[in-house]
């Protein structure tokens, strides 16, 4: 026997060779097949992932949304409360007999808050000018001078009243009220 009879091929051998020479053929034929057509298989998957995307994009706008929307409310609530709510909480913190007393500012009335300190006599003044209302700290008895004093709130109006023991202030905004703790405050 020769050793090239060994190696040479058997005829089963041939044909199990060409038969998975036909199927590899056919399975490649199917799949370029199956790449060309439409499948509702594939579409499937594919369009759940869209709407899952567009849902997820839908819920970050809104989220988004909601947040801008209840920050802004936050910011208009906390200013329109300011303006007046600042001035009685100022008044009630320095709440003393003869410390709350009436002043001219250049528009019209001022609410002057007046302390007395071992380096002089100081006032906060509080009224109205060019539709703000300010705040302006200095010596007692010194000219007003709204260039140099703070903005507490854009108003038009700026009034307040004192009655039985009651700070009322008003702007814009509404009114607040502090009860005097002293028994003259005199406002």
């Amino acid at each position: 026997m020769n050793m090239h009879d060994e190696m040479a091929p058997t005829h089963e051998e041939l044909e199990a060779e060409q038969r998975t020479r036909a199927y590899s053929s056919l399975a490649h034929l199917e799949l370029e097949t199956e790449r060309r057509t439409f499948s509702p298989k594939r579409m499937f998957p594919q369009l759940v992932l869209a709407v899952f995307f567009i849902a997820l994009l839908l819920a970050l706008t809104t989220g988004a949304l909601v947040y801008k929307s209840i920050i802004d409310s936050a910011a208009q609530s906390s200013s329109s409360r300011q303006g007046a709510a600042l001035v009685c909480n100022a008044v009630h913190a320095n709440d003393a007999q003869g410390a709350i007393a009436t002043g001219t500012g250049p528009e019209g009335r001022s609410l002057v808050i007046v302390e007395e300190l071992q380096s002089g006599t100081f006032e906060t003044r509080f009224y109205l000018y060019q539709d703000q209302i300010l705040q302006e700290y200095s010596i007692a008895g010194t000219p007003y001078t709204p260039e140099k004093a703070s903005v507490v709130a854009d108003s038009d109006t700026f009034e307040f009243t004192y009655s039985k023991g009651l700070l009322s202030v008003t702007t814009d905004r509404g009114t607040s009220n502090v009860a005097l703790r002293s028994a003259q405050g005199g406002a």
